[in-house]
C-alpha cells in the first residue's frame, strides 16, 4: 500500500530541479521538460533490480507516453559514476538523472534515511505532473516492491494534457 506523503499533495508545484544526465554530463532541468505531461519516477538506483524492473516498463510504455504527448525522467539517488556504464548499455529513451547528494529526493518527500531494507535512498516512486508543472498523481512506495498500476498513470495522463493546459 503506498505511502502518504508528508511533503507534497496532489494540486501542488513540483519542486523546481537541475540534475546531471551520467551519459553526456549535461545538466537536465525540470524546466526543460514542462509544456507537456510528465512521469517521473524516483529510484533507489540502477543497481536495484525492482527499479530496473519499472525503467523497463516504463521504456516499453514509451509508445503510450508518446501517445499522449508526454514525456518521462527518472532520478535516482545514486552518484553519477556508478550509473554510467549500466545506461551506456541500456540506452532508455528517457533521461536518467542521479541525484547524489539526495537534495530533489528530499524536495518530493521520497527520501529514506534508514529502514530495514534501505539506507539513504529514495523510496520508489512515481509522479504525473501537468504540462504546468502541477502534481496530478503520486504514489510513494511502502515497500521497494511496490509499484505504481501503469494503466492507472496513463490515465492519469490522458487528463493532464488538458489539465495544465486550462491552469
Amino acid at each position: 500500500m503506498a505511502r502518504e506523503s508528508r511533503v507534497l499533495k496532489v494540486g501542488d508545484q513540483a519542486p523546481a530541479f537541475a540534475l546531471p544526465d551520467p551519459l553526456t554530463g549535461n545538466v537536465v532541468r525540470l524546466a526543460n521538460f514542462l509544456g507537456k505531461p510528465l512521469l517521473l519516477y524516483f529510484g533507489r538506483g540502477t543497481w536495484c533490480p525492482t527499479c530496473r524492473q519499472w525503467m523497463d516498463a516504463m521504456q516499453r510504455s514509451a509508445p503510450e507516453l508518446e501517445r499522449r504527448g508526454a514525456r518521462a525522467i527518472c532520478v535516482m539517488a545514486q552518484n553519477p559514476a556508478s550509473m554510467k556504464a549500466f545506461l551506456a548499455a541500456k540506452r532508455y529513451p528517457f533521461p536518467v538523472l542521479a541525484d547524489a547528494d539526495r537534495e530533489v529526493v528530499k524536495e518530493y518527500g521520497v527520501y529514506v534515511r534508514a529502514n530495514f531494507e534501505s539506507i539513504h535512498i529514495a523510496r520508489p516512486s512515481n509522479f504525473v505532473l501537468d504540462a504546468a508543472g502541477t502534481i496530478r498523481f503520486l504514489h510513494i512506495a511502502s515497500v521497494q516492491f511496490e509499484f505504481a498500476s501503469l494503466p492507472e498513470i496513463l490515465a492519469v495522463l490522458d487528463g493532464a494534457a488538458t489539465a495544465g493546459r486550462s491552469s
